[in-house]
């Protein structure tokens, strides 16, 4: 089996042209044309199709939507996502439907595979189809659970959708029916995946027992199922090859998880990541694949696309444990002094090399060297909306090329796993001591930070709070933070203004742009640089995207609309 981002065949690309690119649900074109005697032959007819599964999983896309609806690091300049994120949108806001088709697209790959793959029986090795067959449900259940997580009681199909088709006008079904097909689909299959895939090797981008664990310890856990998401969850854990990824070194070791240094695809030391969109820009002109997210972040002379909030840089504990007290800071460096080091492996603390452009520190002379943040966009280097950039996921190699960055970007890790078992455990009222030494301990232990302590929680917190912030902290920038707040039943931290930097810590004398230019928001009696105001959060209605008035509109029998969008 060939690496699946870097080879496709002519059926695989018919397969997509008959999913994809389609505005709406009902609208199907038939599928005939893929289905004659001389289709399912071979293995790699089975595969080629099997390929197009992968789309799912967006890539790079993926974090466009998921980050810029939350409170962590949204895109600073104002798009659809991030509107919906504030609130302030409604049925008819043609993302919403974008969302769903785009599932709905997916399952419609899947459910032609599955439909048709016999045809192999008998040409094809029956471990072989297996295999394939179980990468579709896993698929498939990955594409419900999208669905059921944004929009609740959805249509469940497993026909092909073509205008023929009897599922086309189906109503909506229970949540709970989606999840439980879905989860008994992995269960019953996922044995038939290999053990692991093995990093750097050709196979990697497929997926694997531990991947579809993974997956099943998620969808537990959103939908409340605790101890099966403990059981899925130490399953995977059983697996004796994959493990955190770790040189030895903690000062980069988190942050080369995520750059070229330590990306799976290339680099076979990294048993961490499950799965990843796998890119290849070394391809040549016509096959290369890559994304463009090193450059959006310190992109040169224009505004950083995803910014750090003032919310994700309070959340890192000090390196001692304890709640961080922005009231004993003075300077914008004494802001990542003594703190989780898995911040200033995920935020750009000053002194440390990038390739943003000129230096806004009126006071420095090394243009290689971050120092100080841009407030205002000059047009001389990358400017922030909150006074701080990412690191995390920044390839300081490609930042100067347009659409040049390669590098995995990571969908299921091991690091998941370990939160998910955490936290499940806690809901149960079962986590102990040695529950977190095997888990969140773990995380911390790459990194040097201290242990979490069940009877030496931070003043003022609580075990279960505690679990939240370790997940927002390691899975920072990662398309978590969003559902985790819905899942939470947090949707307040929706509603909140988003602020930067604290006017006190910024240095006047070393800046271009005058501070008091700037619009400012008061929050503890300090002023805080404002990114968002008028954001609002509905718990009537917010907890649930809408069914899109589209499909609404194609298929009445999605009716009833979902609470409160009436």
């Amino acid at each position: 089996m060939k690496r699946i981002f870097q080879y496709m065949t002519v059926a695989a690309c018919a397969v997509i042209a008959f999913a994809a690119c389609n505005d709406e649900f009902l609208d199907r074109t038939p599928h005939d044309q893929m289905t004659d005697a001389n289709f399912w032959q071979t293995e790699a007819h089975v595969e080629s199709v099997a390929n197009t599964f992968t789309s799912a999983l967006q890539g790079k896309y993926w974090l466009n939507i998921t980050e810029i609806m939350a409170d962590s690091a949204p895109w600073a300049v104002t798009t659809a996502f991030r509107t919906i994120g504030a609130g302030n949108f409604t049925t008819e806001t043609s993302q919403i439907n974008s969302l769903w088709v785009t599932a709905y697209t997916g399952i419609g790959r899947v459910n032609y595979f599955l439909n048709n793959f016999h045809r192999a029986d008998g040409k094809v090795d029956e471990k072989v189809l297996a295999r394939y067959e179980a990468e579709a449900y896993f698929y498939r259940a990955y594409n419900y659970w999208v669905l059921t997580t944004y929009f609740g009681d959805v249509p469940y199909i497993t026909d092909e959708l073509n205008v023929d088709a009897p599922d086309v006008y189906r109503g909506r079904d229970p949540r709970a029916t989606v999840i439980a097909n879905i989860t008994k689909d992995l269960e019953d299959h996922y044995l038939n995946l290999p053990e692991h895939i093995v990093a750097a090797s050709a196979e990697f981008g497929r997926v694997s027992q531990c991947a579809a664990l993974a997956l099943l310890s998620r969808i537990y856990l959103y939908n409340e199922m605790y101890e099966e998401a403990v059981n899925a969850a130490e399953r995977a854990m059983a697996n004796s090859y994959h493990q955190l990824y770790s040189t030895g070194n903690p000062d980069v070791d988190y942050v080369n998880l995520f750059n070229w240094t330590g990306r799976a695809s290339r680099n076979a030391l990294n048993k961490e990541t499950l799965l990843a969109f796998v890119y290849n820009y070394d391809l040549g002109e016509s096959a290369r694949t890559s994304h463009n997210l090193s450059r959006e972040c310190w992109v040169p002379g224009d505004y950083a696309r995803f910014v750090p909030t003032n919310s994700m840089i309070e959340a890192y504990l000090t390196k001692d444990g304890e709640i961080w007290d922005p009231s004993t800071v003075n300077t914008y460096e004494e802001v990542f002094k003594d703190r989780d080091p898995r911040m200033v492996q995920s935020i750009l603390a000053p002194n440390t090399p990038w390739e943003g452009g000129k230096s806004a520190d009126l006071l420095s002379t090394d243009d290689k060297i971050y120092t100080y943040p841009l407030l205002t966009n000059n047009k001389t280097a990358a400017m922030t909306y909150s006074g701080y950039y990412m690191r995390k996921y920044v390839e300081p190699s490609t930042v100067k090329y347009v659409t040049h960055d390669d590098n995995d970007l990571i969908m299921l890790r091991y690091a998941e796993v370990l939160l998910n078992y955490a936290e499940a455990k806690e809901r149960l009222g079962q986590l102990n001591q040695e529950d977190l030494d095997k888990s969140i301990n773990l995380l911390r232990d790459r990194v040097g930070m201290v242990h979490m302590k069940i009877d030496n929680l931070p003043a003022g917190s609580n075990i279960r709070a505690e679990i939240q912030r370790e997940r927002r902290v390691e899975l920072f920038f990662e398309g978590h933070r969003y559902f985790d707040i819905i899942r939470w039943k947090q949707g307040h931290l929706l509603g909140e203004d988003l602020l930067g930097v604290n006017r006190r810590w910024l240095d006047q004398s070393r800046l271009a742009v005058d501070l008091a230019g700037l619009t400012w928001k008061t929050k503890d009696g300090e002023q805080y640089l404002l990114i968002e105001e008028g954001r609002t959060f509905n718990a009537g209605k917010h907890y649930l995207l809408p069914i899109p008035f589209k499909q609404m509109q194609l298929n009445p029998n999605l009716a009833p609309q979902n609470p409160g969008w009436n």
